[in-house]
């Protein structure tokens, strides 16, 4: 599947998890999400962003790819170590394995928090002149978060430049532009996340997730069990080799069934996403 279809399934299947809209056209009314994780308005936007990224990031796995581009000279360095590690194309950061092990790291990012301003306030702290008065600080200080996540925060960035250079929003003339975006991005993520302590797991595992699907439905396949290479109790044309698990019912990754099924996807997404700005600003839009 191409860069731009997982894109677009990322924000999809976000918006499906999280969304709790219907709209009404005529007599009929559409749900948009099934309100599985409610997150709030804000949160469906910031969480679409990081799922969308997410679910290019197995793609680190090929050196030459448009993800590797993505937060150049970083991004390069990183595909190039994944893809040595990984043993190449849809083999580690495809499988089971893989999927698990991103999850993990998603998890790890998001409980290495530091604290700043109201989290600096433990009884035995006080700022010079204020001795006699445990636990102030100054107001400054106070007005910031309690946490800040600096590797969830890292992560973000490069997620979203994943996907900002997919999706071809800035020229690739003009790569390094992607870390500027990324991290403009990054901070309205952070400005605004998802209401769900567990949303930043949740979007990378889901997004990962919907990236493996998406290649497993193509001709080429996926290493699922790696690194084993046992094979499942399949017929011979579930398998392209002796690893790769396919159900090609996509057939070759940009062919015009993938064509086919991304336009629906990307409205879906796109509605969802629409719903939630326009509840997000408290406006109300009547078909």
């Amino acid at each position: 599947m191409m860069g731009p279809s997982h894109a677009a399934c990322g924000a999809a299947a976000w918006v499906a998890l999280t969304g709790t809209y219907t709209v009404h056209l005529a007599d009929v009314s559409v749900p948009v999400g099934l309100g599985v994780m409610p997150v709030g308005d804000p949160g469906v936007i910031t969480g679409a962003l990081i799922c969308a990224g997410a679910a290019l990031l197995p793609d680190l796995d090929h050196p030459g790819g448009t993800v590797a581009r993505s937060l150049p000279p970083l991004s390069t360095w990183v595909a190039r170590a994944v893809g040595k590690l990984s043993g190449g194309h849809r083999r580690a950061t495809h499988s089971l394995v893989g999927l698990l092990l991103i999850i993990v790291l998603a998890l790890l990012s998001q409980r290495a928090s530091v604290p700043v301003g109201d989290a600096l306030r433990w009884n035995s702290f006080s700022w010079p002149g204020t001795e006699g008065q445990a636990g102030e600080i100054p107001d400054a200080a106070a007005s910031l978060p309690g946490q800040v996540w600096p590797l969830a925060a890292v992560l973000s960035v490069l997620l979203i430049a994943c996907a900002v250079k997919v999706l071809a929003f800035v020229p690739d003339r003009l790569s390094h532009a992607n870390w500027i975006v990324g991290i403009l991005l990054g901070a309205f993520v952070a400005a605004n996340p998802p209401q769900n302590p567990r949303w930043f797991v949740v979007a990378v595992g889901l997004g990962c997730a919907v990236h493996m699907l998406g290649d497993l439905l193509t001709t080429q396949g996926i290493h699922l069990l790696w690194p084993l290479r046992t094979s499942l109790p399949l017929p011979t044309t579930f398998y392209k080799g002796r690893s790769f698990v396919r159900f090609p019912v996509l057939g070759n990754a940009g062919s015009a069934r993938e064509i086919a099924l991304l336009v629906p996807v990307t409205l879906y997404a796109l509605a969802g996403l629409f719903c939630a700005g326009v509840t997000w600003a408290g406006l109300t839009v009547s078909i």
